[in-house]
C-alpha cells in the first residue's frame, strides 16, 4: 500500500472518530436537554386575567381568587399583551414588567401554600392587542368589527410580522425559559381575536377588511405551519398549542381537520413531549362535532394534553372534567372571570381537582 493510501486511510479513520465523538456529544446534550424539560401543570388551572377581553384595558393578573381557594388549583395562566411588553420596536423586556409582577404574587402564594404550590402558564396576546408599530407592518392598520366591537388589526399572517413576534419570544425566552415557575408557554403566533391561533372570525365585518389587506388562506396556513418554529428560543418550557379545525371563510363546513392534525403531528415531531396539545371548547354537553376527531387524535398522540372549558360554568361540571380526563387531559383551565370561578362549591372543586390529578386518561411523563 502506498504512503498516500495509508494517509488517506488514517485520515478517514480520524474523521470517523471525530464523527463518533460528535454523535456521542450530541446524544449527551440531547439527554441533558431532555432532563431540563419542565414538568407539566396537572389538575385544575386558573384561566387567570380574562376580563380585559370584554371590558377593554390591560389584563389584570391577580391571585385573590386563588388565595380564597388555597390547595385546590395546580396552575395559573399569567396573561400579558404584546403592547404592554414591547410598545416600541426597540423596547427591551426588563425587570418590573407585568409578568414579573404576576410572578411575585405567585411566589407569595406558594410560600403560603407549600403543600400545593402552583405553576404558571404564560399566555401573551397579540392580534388586536399588538402594539401600534406591529399593526403597521406591511401597511396601514386594519379596521374590523367583531361581535359588534371595533378591533384594529395588523397583518398577522405576514412573514415580517411573524419575525417581529419571534423576536419578542426570543426576548421572553432569554429572560424566563430557565425560571422554574414558568412551566408552559402558549403558542399564540397567528392569533387574531382570541388566544386560539386556528380561529379567525368569518363574519364579513372581519373577513372583508382582512382580505382587502391581503389576508388569504395560503398565507394563514403558512403562518400556522411555522408557529412552533417561531418559538424555537424556548428550550426548557413546554409549548401549548391550542387547535381547532381550520376555517377561513363561509361555506367550509367542518373545516380542514386534516391540516390541523398535520400541524399537531409536526409540533410533536419538532419539540417532542414539550408540545402540549390543547383546545378551548371542552364541554361535555355541547362539544362541537368537528372537534371529536381532533380530540381522538390528541389521545392517539398522547400526553401532554390540556383543555379549557368552553363556558364559565359548564352545565355538567363533573361530566366535563371526566370528559377531559377521558381524552388524556392532565390539566383543565377554568375561567377566573370577574373575581370568581365556576359556580361550584369549594368542596366539589377540590374533589374534582384531586380526581383529575389521579385519573387522567393518559398519565403525564
Amino acid at each position: 500500500m502506498s504512503a498516500r493510501c495509508k494517509f488517506a486511510r488514517c485520515k478517514s479513520a480520524h474523521r470517523n472518530m471525530l464523527l463518533a465523538g460528535t454523535i456521542a456529544l450530541t446524544a449527551l446534550s440531547g439527554a441533558a436537554q431532555a432532563q431540563n424539560i419542565k414538568s407539566p401543570i396537572h389538575g385544575l388551572i386558573s384561566m387567570g386575567a380574562y376580563r380585559f377581553v370584554g371590558a377593554g384595558g390591560d389584563p389584570i393578573n391577580t391571585l385573590d381568587p386563588l388565595n380564597a381557594k388555597p390547595g385546590i388549583f395546580g396552575g395559573l395562566v399569567v396573561v400579558a399583551t404584546w403592547n404592554q411588553l414591547q410598545p416600541t420596536p426597540d423596547t427591551q423586556i426588563g425587570p418590573g414588567n407585568p409578568i414579573d409582577q404576576a410572578l411575585a404574587q405567585v411566589r407569595a402564594y406558594n410560600e403560603k401554600n407549600p403543600q400545593k404550590p402552583i405553576g404558571v402558564k404564560l399566555r401573551i396576546w397579540g392580534g388586536y392587542q399588538a402594539p401600534d408599530w406591529a399593526k403597521q407592518i406591511g401597511g396601514n392598520p386594519i379596521q374590523t368589527t367583531h361581535n359588534g366591537v371595533s378591533r384594529i388589526m395588523g397583518r398577522f399572517w405576514l412573514p415580517a410580522y411573524r419575525q417581529a413576534w419571534a423576536n419578542l419570544q426570543h426576548q421572553l425566552a432569554a429572560r424566563y425559559d430557565t425560571w422554574p415557575l414558568i412551566k408552559e408557554v402558549s403558542i399564540t403566533q397567528c392569533m387574531s381575536y382570541t388566544a386560539e391561533p386556528f380561529v379567525v372570525p368569518i363574519e364579513p365585518s372581519v373577513l372583508n377588511p382582512l382580505k382587502a389587506a391581503g389576508f388569504n388562506d395560503a398565507a394563514y396556513r403558512n403562518c400556522l405551519s411555522n408557529a412552533v418554529a417561531d418559538y424555537s428560543s424556548w428550550k426548557e418550557s413546554r409549548l401549548v398549542l391550542s387547535v381547532n379545525p381550520l376555517r377561513t371563510g363561509q361555506g367550509q363546513g367542518n373545516g380542514d381537520i386534516a391540516f390541523t392534525k398535520q400541524v399537531m403531528a409536526n409540533c410533536r415531531k419538532a419539540v417532542g413531549r414539550r408540545c402540549v396539545l390543547d383546545n378551548h371548547n371542552l364541554d361535555n354537553l355541547d362539544l362541537p362535532k368537528p372537534l371529536y376527531p381532533l380530540y381522538d387524535y390528541m389521545k392517539q398522540l398522547g400526553p401532554e394534553i390540556e383543555f379549557q372549558t368552553y363556558v364559565r360554568t359548564p352545565k355538567d361540571f363533573a361530566g366535563t372534567i371526566k370528559m377531559g380526563a377521558s381524552y388524556g387531559a392532565s390539566g383543565i383551565e377554568l375561567y377566573q372571570d370577574y373575581g370568581g370561578f365556576p359556580l361550584v362549591p369549594d368542596t366539589q372543586l377540590k374533589l374534582w381537582a384531586s380526581w383529575l390529578e389521579k385519573n387522567s386518561g393518559l398519565p403525564g411523563h
